[in-house]
């Protein structure tokens, strides 16, 4: 059923779709003029109730020579003159030759026109768009040989400049008189009066344009901030292409409205023109490409199917690379190769939202009814187009769009973000229980330091690596003297309090990171210094002995206590045929010395076979 269902949507989406964007991006339809021919009386109009006066329809038309206003007017009431539909391209009535293909050359427009004998209300005429250069004249009907020039955009001889769109001019003029237009076309394939020219209240259209510069204005800044968030909730957050195509999508919008504001001509002058065609046409392509792979990563949440994305964008690519490059007639020309590209793009953004909504996909149907809001105001403006009549929505719309989408992707990608805390902070927890039990394991619960099960694992890593070393490995164990009678006297709670106290201070002591400090058992501890000759151990020895005979423990019970301890020291070089144990058992027996020998003192093995003690380690070697 949800099939079915799909499919039937999409279909009837397509037809819709096709019409749409066909209509949206090819030229206007003219519309039929109700008046007797190229005549339009205003003299009862009512511009002071702000109407404001449509001059579509037919108008006479002369195509070659460029005529003075008087000569055109002239043939115009000789019927030398055919008639044009205005708004309409001339191409389409005019004879083309291998030449001159896309009749290119001067264009004249005369309309009769009546304006009101008295009017209170200073009158403006504008004209929305005209290609691509053109001077307006006004010739009253009372005298013919009298022309004064309205206005005009753009350079009509010499080097071709483009005029400036929508434009608009006062019209102090009153009483019969005829309308004369003369367009000069060879930048682009199409050229002519292409949006039909009004007569208004100057004030209306003067507030008008202001109005649309603040629309223009709020739209450009909305669009902007819009980009710029999407791009830093794509740095904050990677994973989700969403955010990153939203703001491509965005940029492309906001490229196209900069474009139709007629922002590039304000700021770089008209010269810039040709290339402001190429960089329109080339955004279509950029955006119909990024809105397809934007829906990809909505709907699918990645780009999970590759294949779509990167034959349309090689595409879109090739077609931007022949807009750039080619002449422009020929760019404007192919124009609907460009509608065609939007209408596959539309089709093929359908057809992954049928798939996504069969298959239940969460927000398919609200990523896929979006589509349809700028669509729709696309086709309400082609009404306005034609009609005059309304307000424009394409611009509004395309803001809804992105802000939605955008609000739609950065709570998904602000709870991604959170989940993706919460995953860190449980990691973080695991690896710190992680620590702790590894910690628990190898460390003595009451000293902090390593236990017996660490150093034996301590030295085995340290005895491998002697044989690297230049100076090869020392061992030093002390123990505290006279420990038991601290125990005995003051209670077992003081003789832990003296264990705390000592293992903080060699924990505090400066030694290296290879040094490792364990509690070996009781009261007894143990220093492997790798890379350490007998030497220097026997300084950090001597060292630590002196700072443990000036230390104070303050003890449970107000008792202040102060112990020595006695230290045994055993060195290896590095290849030397010693075992572990053996080092262990002769740094032992140097500490059993130094202990029998009056305590509170440090002693080598060496040392010790010096003073003529026997060692027992020799006994152990011979039996075996």
């Amino acid at each position: 059923m949800h099939l079915k269902i799909a499919r039937a949507f999409l279909c009837a989406a397509a037809v819709v779709t096709a019409w749409v964007l066909l209509s949206l991006t090819g030229p206007a339809p003219a519309l039929a003029h109700s008046g007797p021919g190229p005549e339009r009386d205003l003299s009862s109009f009512g511009f002071d109730t702000r109407e404001k006066a449509r001059l579509d329809g037919d108008w006479w038309f002369h195509f070659g020579a460029r005529l003075t206003p008087q000569e055109a007017v002239a043939a115009a009431n000789a019927d030398e003159f055919g008639l044009l539909h205005v708004p309409d391209d001339w191409q389409s009535s005019e004879t083309v030759s291998e030449t001159n293909p896309h009749a290119h050359g001067t264009g004249t427009y005369v309309l009769n026109v009546t304006l009101p004998y008295s009017n209170g209300t200073p009158l403006a005429i504008t004209f929305p768009r005209v290609a691509d250069a053109y001077e307006v004249f006004w010739v009253p009907a009372n005298d013919l040989t009298k022309a004064n020039r309205i206005g005009g955009s753009g350079a009509m001889t010499g080097p071709i400049e483009a005029s400036l769109i929508h434009q608009t001019f006062a019209l102090d003029q009153i009483g019969e008189g005829y309308l004369v237009v003369q367009v000069r076309k060879e930048l682009q394939s199409y050229g002519g009066i292409l949006r039909t020219p009004v007569i208004a209240d100057a004030a209306l259209l003067q507030s008008n344009a202001h109005l649309n510069h603040i629309i223009e204005g709020t739209i450009i800044g909305i669009t902007l901030l819009v980009a710029a968030l999407n791009l830093f909730l794509f740095v904050v957050y990677r994973k989700d292409t969403a955010t990153l195509l939203l703001a491509l999508v965005s940029f492309a919008f906001l490229l196209r409205s900069v474009i139709l504001a007629g922002t590039l001509e304000m700021v770089f002058g008209p010269d810039v023109r040709p290339l402001r065609i190429r960089i329109e046409y080339a955004d279509i392509l950029l955006a119909a490409w990024a809105g397809y792979t934007l829906q990809q990563a909505l709907v699918w949440r990645c780009l999970s199917d590759l294949g779509g994305p990167l034959v349309t964008g090689v595409i879109a690519m090739l077609g931007g690379a022949v807009v750039l490059t080619a002449p422009l007639p020929f760019v404007t020309e192919q124009l609907y190769a460009i509608q065609m590209y939007c209408v596959v793009i539309f089709g093929l953004i359908l057809w992954t939202s049928a798939r996504a909504i069969i298959k239940r996909i969460p927000d398919a149907w609200f990523y896929t009814l979006g589509w349809f809001v700028p669509l729709a105001a696309g086709a309400n403006d082609i009404i306005v187009a034609n009609t005059y009549q309304g307000v424009y929505l394409a611009n509004h719309a395309f803001v809804l769009f992105i802000c939605a989408y955008s609000l739609k992707v950065g709570r998904r990608v602000t709870s991604a973000v959170s989940r993706a805390e919460v995953l860190d902070l449980e990691r973080s927890n695991l690896q710190q229980l992680h620590q702790n039990a590894l910690d628990t394991a190898s460390r003595d619960h009451l000293t902090g330091l390593l236990n017996r099960q660490a150093f034996d694992n301590e030295l085995s890593l340290a005895w491998r690596e002697k044989d690297y070393s230049d100076q090869g490995i020392s061992l030093v164990i002390f123990d505290i003297d006279h420990f038991k009678i601290v125990n005995d006297t003051y209670g077992h709670p003081a003789g832990d309090d003296v264990l705390r106290a000592v293992a903080d201070l060699v924990q505090a002591a400066n030694l290296r990171r290879a040094d490792r400090v364990c509690r070996y058992g009781g009261e007894e501890f143990v220093m492997i210094l790798p890379d350490t000759t007998c030497d220097n151990a026997k300084v950090v020895a001597e060292r630590m002995r002196n700072r443990i005979a000036a230390l104070t423990t303050e003890c449970t019970g107000n008792v202040s206590l102060r112990v020595t301890a006695s230290f045994g020291i055993a060195c290896a070089d590095p290849n030397s045929d010693l075992e572990p144990r053996e080092l262990l058992l002769r740094a032992d027996e140097a500490l059993y010395h130094a202990k029998s020998t009056g305590r509170n003192r440090s002693v080598t093995y060496v040392q010790m076979i010096e003073e003529g003690a026997e060692s027992p380690s020799d006994d152990l070697k011979a039996a075996g």
